[in-house]
């Protein structure tokens, strides 16, 4: 009987992502328990000849839809799983051996609940920095989807991913804010752990933020209050700043800091997402 669904979402990840299945292929978890449901998004690097080519130990269902965002493709797999709890993961994220173990041992002893995992990033620090401790109640901004485990019927009672968030950044945190709303609480589970093998250029990371400056302003517009505007960064001395350096275009060329040329771009797209 499965216990668990593994839901991923991939577009030409082809190599990390073969990657990924095999740590998933070989889990400490009984085989029978557990089912992978990967929604590729009409990838055209060769990831549908990679996958034909594995050997599953576990359930195994491959869907490709339409290139229609990673929340789409989310949705679509969390609503073909078997699994009375959805991990959700990425594409990029090599899974320890206990990995789906450690998932399922947690929801049997807190059930209505959702974990928050260990992600370890390519520099081998982990992904959330501050020091928390195991079992540690977390706050909804936490509420980060390479490693985190739920039950479905919670993500079908909350909507499931708002498909309306198109490029990166932000539609998990949503979600889990909207999760929040509905009681469901999120606990911090470090024994469960995945490796993220995707490191970011500077020049994409500037890309990545805009991006995520323009679903931060989508955030916003769904869940206008004070506590959202200052969580996204929407605070009048950050702006001010912005607004300085966007007025100043020939100081801005000269900046090479890179934490000050990210947080422009992510203002950038987040002044342009409001005015849509």
């Amino acid at each position: 009987m499965i216990k668990i669904s593994v839901v991923i979402g991939t577009y030409n990840q082809k190599d990390v992502l073969h990657k990924t299945l095999e740590s998933l292929f070989h889990q400490t978890l009984s085989p029978e328990l557990y089912e992978i449901q990967l929604v590729d998004s009409s990838s055209n690097d060769g990831t549908q000849q990679m996958v034909a080519e594995l050997q599953p130990t576990c359930r195994f269902n491959y869907l490709r839809v339409e290139n229609r965002g990673k929340p789409y493709a989310r949705n679509q797999g969390i609503s073909k799983a078997a699994g009375e709890i959805i991990l959700l993961t990425d594409a990029d994220m090599i899974a320890d051996r206990k990995l789906l173990e450690q998932h399922l041992q947690a929801h049997e002893l807190k059930p209505n609940s959702s974990f928050e995992g260990l992600t370890i990033n390519p520099d081998g620090k982990p992904y959330i920095k501050e020091k928390i401790k195991a079992g540690q109640k977390l706050k909804w901004a936490y509420f980060l989807s390479g490693n985190l485990s739920l039950p479905k019927s919670s993500l079908l009672a909350a909507g499931l991913f708002d498909e309306a968030f198109r490029v990166y950044g932000w539609e998990d945190i949503e979600l889990g804010y909207r999760l929040n709303q509905k009681k469901l609480p999120l606990y911090y589970l470090p024994s469960a752990i995945n490796y993220h093998k995707h490191p970011v250029s500077s020049d994409d990371m500037l890309a990545r933020k805009y991006q995520m400056g323009k679903s931060a302003a989508l955030f916003y517009k769904k869940h206008p209050n004070f506590w959202i505007k200052m969580f996204l960064g929407m605070n009048p001395l950050a702006m001010g700043i912005f607004h300085f350096l966007k007025g100043h275009p020939t100081l801005l060329r000269r900046i090479n800091n890179q934490y000050i040329l990210e947080e422009y771009q992510y203002r950038l797209g987040l002044e342009e997402g409001l005015k849509l």
